[in-house]
């Protein structure tokens, strides 16, 4: 077998792993409450959840190391790249937080345009819908249909017919913050 095929061949299984781990960091994103109890138990044993992932990060590496330094390598660099696309610039900017916005935006697709259908019947304008994924306290998440965009806007910016379309929701917190997911499609967050 030509050199380029056995490294290619021993590289493979790092690979699999290293896109299992990313899947895993999107789905852990995109559950509702999942990143709250993840929070709530990194924050009370952070030192052992540190040690933790650095020894399951080592035994990983030389698991595939003891198979071959190039399959070793492979997944020392999946592991790094894996925690850079779920971290930078922050979880929630990430290619990770990305993914899952989408994930939220595809499985609330339905109720969004559900919502947008009554605002059409009852000839209200904006056509602003959102739905709530996440919660704790004062603190929410979710994902919002606006064809205008405003939810973009500083507060102090937008319409009267968005603000009067979005009394009652979570989009008119003073703490909001929204951004683009596709379409007219929105992530927001408030605390």
């Amino acid at each position: 077998m030509a050199p380029g095929r056995t490294a290619a061949r021993l590289a493979l299984a790092p690979l699999c792993v290293a896109l299992l781990l990313f899947f895993a960091s999107v789905a852990l994103l995109a559950v509702p409450n999942a990143v709250l109890t993840a929070a709530i138990l990194e924050a009370a044993l952070k030192n052992i959840a540190i040690a933790l992932s650095a020894l399951a990060s080592l035994v990983l590496v030389l698991a595939f190391w003891r198979r071959h330094w190039v399959s070793g390598l492979t997944m020392l660099a999946g592991l790094i790249t894996v925690a850079l696309l779920s971290t930078v610039p922050s979880p929630a900017g990430s290619v990770s937080g990305k993914a899952a916005d989408l994930v939220h935006v595809v499985g609330c697709r339905a109720a969004l345009q559900r919502q947008v259908e009554a605002l059409r019947r009852q000839g209200t304008s904006p056509e602003v819908a959102v739905v709530v994924i996440d919660g704790f306290g004062g603190m929410a998440s979710g994902v919002a249909f606006d064809p205008t965009g405003e939810i973009l806007l500083p507060a102090d910016k937008r319409s009267e017919s968005w603000i009067a379309v979005t009394q009652g929701t979570d989009l008119r917190s003073d703490t909001l913050q929204a951004w683009h997911v596709v379409g007219s499609y929105y992530a927001w967050f408030h605390d």
